[in-house]
């Protein structure tokens, strides 16, 4: 038996455990139906977060926050929609906080919300970036880009849930190993299963768009499909952003991935690189995600 047979087969005993968490929340069921929108309207996106607000709070801290320097304060997420985020973003930042009220991580202390979130925004701000260059991504697949990347860990949210000591004690190892590329090795030794095989196993049972569900069954089995794009764009980022935490030897090798979408290794390897500025606004929004 094959180590996908055996990890599926895991995760399928793990998926119980997810079925035992609540349904996706309202709000994130609402905002997924902006996805299939063709023209997203700005008033459909206010309605839905305004019935939430803790969401809705947060989302005004970040449009009020320093980093954007408003002269007048927002006081409405229309405002904050139309004067300071934008749609696109506050649709994706709605979604992952909405999912993120079904996890409850407290018990697993090495799990880090800060670090979890930022390497999250940085992988779908590298995603974004990514398909702007790929001339063969299709318009669903820029359209969904962003939040896919920034959706695409939520299974290692839901192990730090499910399994909080396991978890810790895996988190633990992966932290002293200092191997970028290790953790679903660690994992699968440990628990016979792994984070992205669970973000595949929760986007099937939340019923996330298609193409989003593809891609993470990319990012579980890469082997299994020969050009899932969406999902090739997600791996790529996620192992640029990887690679930026680790010395040299231990980087992962961008090759296979750069010359699929025309690019060399150091311009895919450059999109993961951020300015002082992108990273502010990264870290307004880490403190507001994790906040």
């Amino acid at each position: 038996m094959n180590e996908s047979m055996d990890t599926t087969a895991s995760a399928k005993k793990i998926a119980e455990a997810i079925a035992a968490l609540p349904p996706l929340p309202a709000t994130a069921q609402e905002i997924l139906t902006c996805f299939g929108d063709e023209f997203i309207d700005a008033e459909k996106v206010a309605n839905v977060v305004e019935g939430d607000p803790g969401i809705c709070a947060k989302l005004l801290g970040l449009a009020n926050s320093a980093y954007f320097c408003l002269s007048e304060p927002v006081h409405s997420i229309r405002e904050a929609i139309s004067r300071v985020l934008g749609v696109d973003t506050v649709r994706s930042l709605v979604l992952a906080m909405a999912i993120q009220q079904s996890f409850n991580t407290r018990k697993c202390p090495a799990f880090n919300a800060r670090r979890f979130w930022m390497q999250s925004l940085l992988t779908a701000e590298c995603c974004k970036k990514i398909v702007m260059a790929d001339e063969k991504a299709s318009d669903a697949t820029r359209d969904l880009a962003y939040t896919t990347g920034l959706c695409h860990n939520l299974g290692l949210m839901a192990l730090a849930h499910m399994d909080a000591g396991n978890t810790q004690l895996v988190l633990h190892a992966h932290h002293e190993s200092a191997e970028a590329e290790n953790l679903g090795d660690l994992f699968v030794a440990k628990l016979g299963t792994n984070h992205k095989i669970m973000t595949a196993e929760l986007a099937r049972f939340w019923s996330l768009p298609g193409p989003m569900i593809a891609a993470y069954e990319h990012c579980a089995f890469p082997q299994s499909t020969c050009d899932e794009r969406l999902g090739l764009i997600v791996v790529s980022a996620a192992t640029a952003v990887g690679n930026t935490e680790v010395e040299d030897e231990h980087r992962v090798d961008l090759r296979h991935w750069a010359d699929d979408f025309g690019l060399n290794p150091d311009e895919l390897q450059q999109m993961a690189v951020f300015g002082e500025k992108q990273k502010e606004k990264v870290q307004s929004l880490v403190g507001n995600m994790s906040g």
